[in-house]
């Protein structure tokens, strides 16, 4: 009779598990070269942005500025000497905190203006726009150049708003109005006048008149009436 061994549970696990061990197969994965698409595009849609600003701004840089609202005359008085050294066409609109147009036709000409590049066909070296607020209270005492009512005064303002140009040597000189608040709201429209405005250049610099820019001295009695 033949005596068989009990061999414990352990020790044949123990032997299954080093003779058949398990195909098991460690795979590293993949590695792509390929750019994400997604990522590819907004890398070159990003350089090609950045190169097209460069672009413009190397051709035609944009030195145009938009100042804070006057509210006294002797900061208007300052932007046009300062405008007349540096041979930059001020617009400013003539308005009042009662303006409703005005809510439109400001953020219009700042967005025109802030935009608008340089042309081979200016004759002024830039361009500037402020508001200028007539019913604003001037605690300085107008600084010797009197009131800011004084302004629309002298200037002959007589609707709202009113939009004027100042340029060249005699900067307080008027070169420009405009009251059509129709075309004041139409950006397209805009655009044509201040470049129109821009190719005049100085309409003063051979004129022999004399005097400030009181076109409208004797127009104050509407004004008068425009403000009680």
């Amino acid at each position: 009779m033949t005596q068989t061994t009990t061999r414990p549970l352990w020790t044949l696990v123990l032997n299954i598990s080093k003779h058949q061990a398990p195909n098991i197969k460690h795979t590293r994965p993949l590695r792509s070269n390929a750019i994400n698409p997604n990522t590819n595009i907004t890398i070159n849609t990003a350089r090609l942005f950045s190169q097209s600003i460069a672009s413009r701004q190397h051709q035609s840089p944009v030195s145009n500025r938009i100042l804070a609202p006057f509210r006294t005359p002797s900061q208007f008085q300052d932007a046009l000497r300062l405008c007349s050294a540096n041979n930059t066409l001020l617009l400013t609109l003539f308005t009042t905190s009662a303006c409703t147009p005005c809510r439109v036709i400001t953020p219009l000409l700042t967005s025109l203006i802030e935009t608008r590049p340089s042309a081979p066909s200016d004759k002024y070296a830039a361009l500037a726009f402020a508001e200028l607020e007539l019913d604003s209270p001037d605690a300085s005492g107008g600084g010797g150049f009197g009131t800011m009512m004084d302004l629309g005064v002298e200037y002959g303002v007589t609707s709202m708003p009113t939009l004027m140009g100042f340029g060249g040597r005699r900067a307080e000189r008027v070169t420009e109005r405009l009251v059509d608040t129709r075309m004041l709201c139409d950006e397209r429209r805009m655009a044509s006048w201040v470049d129109e405005q821009m190719g005049k250049g100085d309409p003063f610099s051979t004129s022999a008149a004399s005097g400030g820019g009181g076109e409208g001295a004797g127009k104050g009695g509407l004004l008068s009436r425009i403000f009680g």
